[in-house]
C-alpha cells in the first residue's frame, strides 16, 4: 500500500486597501525560528540571517512560508483535503486580521511536489537491481540507497532500499505517484 508522506504547494495573495504586507498583517516575527533554535545562530552558511526574506507561520498539520510579495509555500500535508483545509484555515486568518475595508485575493493552490513511500516486503539486492538497469545509480559511498531517475526530461525520482522500502519524489498529482510506485516496484520484483 502507497502513502503519501508530503505535499508541497504553492499560492499567492493579493491585498488590496491595506497598507501592510502580509507577514506584517499577520504580524509574524521573522527571527522567531532563530529563537527557539539556538544552534541556527552559530551556522556558517555565508548568508547573514536577515537574507531570508520568508516568514513561518505553522499551522496545525503544516508549515507556511510567506514573502511580503504574497508568494506562499505550503509544506508538510498529507493529502489534497488537508491542503485546501490548511488554505481555508489561512484565509480566515487573514479574514479575521483586515482592517476595515480592506480585501484580499487567493490563488488557488498549486501541488509542485509530492512525495510517497511503499514497502515492496523483500529484501533488494541493489547492486543486482543497478546492473539490470540503466536509470539505476547506486554508490554507497556517496549514499546507502540506491537512486532511480525515470526519465531525463521529468523531475520525477524514485529511491530504493535493501529492506525494500521505495520512495518516489517529484510528481505533482497523486496518480502519477502511484504510476511511478508500481513502475519501480515491477522493476524490482522482476530481478
Amino acid at each position: 500500500m502507497s502513502e503519501i508522506v508530503n505535499i508541497v504547494a504553492v499560492s499567492c495573495i493579493t491585498l488590496s486597501n491595506v497598507n501592510a504586507s502580509l507577514p506584517d498583517l499577520l504580524q509574524l516575527d521573522k527571527h522567531k525560528m532563530r529563537q527557539k533554535r539556538k544552534y541556527l545562530n552559530k551556522t556558517t552558511t555565508g548568508r547573514s540571517g536577515n537574507q531570508f526574506s520568508g516568514y513561518f507561520l505553522r499551522m496545525k498539520n503544516c508549515t507556511l512560508t510567506i514573502f511580503k510579495t504574497g508568494k506562499i509555500i505550503l509544506n508538510g500535508v498529507k493529502g489534497e483535503g488537508e491542503l485546501i483545509k490548511a488554505f481555508d484555515e489561512l484565509s480566515t486568518l487573514i479574514h479575521r486580521t483586515l482592517p476595515d475595508g480592506g480585501d484580499f485575493e487567493m490563488l488557488l493552490p498549486r501541488i509542485v511536489n509530492i512525495t510517497g513511500c511503499r514497502a515492496v516486503m523483500k529484501a533488494v539486492d541493489l547492486k543486482k537491481l543497478q546492473n539490470k538497469d540503466s536509470r539505476a545509480s547506486y554508490e554507497p559511498e556517496i549514499f546507502p540507497n540506491l537512486q532511480f531517475i525515470f526519465d531525463k526530461d521529468k523531475k520525477a525520482r524514485g529511491i530504493v532500499s535493501k529492506s525494500g522500502k521505495i520512495i518516489v519524489t517529484g510528481v505533482t498529482s497523486a496518480s502519477e505517484l502511484e504510476l511511478y510506485l508500481n513502475c519501480l516496484q515491477k522493476i524490482i520484483e522482476s530481478i
